[in-house]
């Protein structure tokens, strides 16, 4: 270019001269060689943090190192189970069943748990006759 702006008379204005194949193939070697080369650095370096890290970690307890890992157990459909879980109840405290049949114990409905106790009344403790109750006792 000329001082005042016009190109010369020779002058293209662009590269005359290719970049060569072989040195476009070497700097593409070269890039791949870096790229590999700071990737497995990066992974020795994780390696050997994560080992240094699981080093310093305390001792796990042995009721935990015993136990099975368990999955989180969601509720898929918590209205279905919440119903179920209230008609399972309901039929508890409704219904007639065994709690324990050796000892011949028996579960009614509360309902008539407590026509039974309006009946009979709650259980009084015996007053032995030289103890008066604080609440009798006069100063």
């Amino acid at each position: 270019m000329t001082e005042d702006g016009s190109l010369e008379e020779g002058n293209a204005g662009y590269e005359r001269k290719d970049l060569s194949p072989r040195a476009i193939a070497l700097f593409g070697v070269a890039l791949s060689i870096v790229i590999v080369l700071s990737a497995s650095i990066v992974t020795l370096f994780q390696l050997y943090a994560g080992s240094r890290y699981a080093r310093r970690q305390a001792p796990r307890p042995p009721l935990a190192v015993t136990r099975e890992a368990t999955e989180p157990r969601l509720q898929v459909n918590a209205s279905s189970e919440l119903r179920t879980m209230r008609e399972a109840e309901e039929r508890m405290l409704n219904g007639y069943g065994w709690v324990d049949p050796q000892a011949e114990t028996v579960r009614i409905p509360i309902a008539r748990a407590m026509e039974i106790l309006a009946q009979k009344g709650l259980p009084a403790r015996q007053q032995k006759v030289g103890d008066e109750s604080p609440a009798r006792a006069k100063p």
